[in-house]
């Protein structure tokens, strides 16, 4: 009983507090005309199918863009026997902005997270994966917070 007065409470609070998610409306002030990959591989898809999320049709700003993302995973610990204990993967988006025609711009985003190793191999690619797809996430706000200010 406690739960459910909780949540009904919860759920009151934050409908009257003015609260909204910060990408719900799309009112960007930018439209990505043409996202060139540098590589087609799965971290440059990725990131071109979620940036087009964010363009703005409407816009009259229009902004060309060449990503080049990529991953490494460092070892950073090993244990007793030499093996590795501890890993950071670092993924890294260089993204050249192109806009009105003649102004260029090269930027890097970069995200680290570093993480312990696991005996169970398949859990830590699955772990991996999910580690990437939110380094991948952090950037991509890093990078619409730049591009609404361009």
């Amino acid at each position: 009983m406690k739960k459910i007065i909780t949540v009904l409470l919860a759920f009151i609070f934050l409908t009257s507090c003015g609260y909204t998610p910060i990408y719900s409306n799309k009112n960007f002030d930018f439209k990505l005309e043409n996202i060139i990959l540098s590589k087609n591989n799965k971290i440059n898809n990725k990131i071109k199918k979620r940036l087009h999320y964010f363009s703005n049709r409407e816009s009259k700003k229009i902004i060309y863009l060449e990503v080049n993302a990529q991953k490494q995973i460092n070892i950073i610990a090993k244990d007793s026997k030499g093996d590795p204990s501890r890993y950071e993967m670092v993924v890294s988006i260089n993204i050249k902005t192109t806009y009105d025609k003649n102004q260029n711009v090269d930027q890097l985003f970069e995200e680290k997270f570093n993480y312990n190793t696991n005996a169970n191999k398949f859990s830590l690619s699955q772990y991996e994966k999910v580690v990437e797809d939110l380094l991948i996430d952090q950037n991509i706000d890093r990078i619409i917070f730049y591009l609404s200010k361009v």
